[in-house]
């Protein structure tokens, strides 16, 4: 059975729909179209949160640029490991901001 949480996460921290620029947007639609020809499978509790350059921690990014905190839950409640991955305007995925900033040159 597959089980998905995805919690998203606004500017000011609540738990809403977040506002990324329209750019953002456009990269999160791609990212999302290449994640459904791809099968994965999901642990229960598993969360996913979206982030562009106007949030806090994130405003190195460029515009368009997406930043992926995925957690994945381990064996005890709320313990668990965060993934973090980003994404350039295109679509492709970079795994840490080493990457990212070697890419931006």
């Amino acid at each position: 059975m597959k089980y998905e949480k995805v919690e998203l996460i606004g500017p000011s921290g609540a738990s809403r729909s977040p506002k990324l620029s329209p750019a953002a947007e456009a990269t999160l639609k791609v990212v999302k179209e290449q994640t459904k020809k791809r099968a994965h499978r999901r642990t229960p509790g598993f969360t996913v949160r979206h982030f562009d350059n106007t949030f806090n921690g994130y405003d190195w990014l460029l515009s368009g640029w997406v930043a992926e905190e995925r957690f994945v839950p381990t064996g005890r409640q709320g313990i668990g490991r965060i993934y973090k991955y980003y994404y350039d305007p295109t679509g492709l995925m970079y795994y840490t901001k080493r990457e990212v900033m070697f890419h931006i040159g």
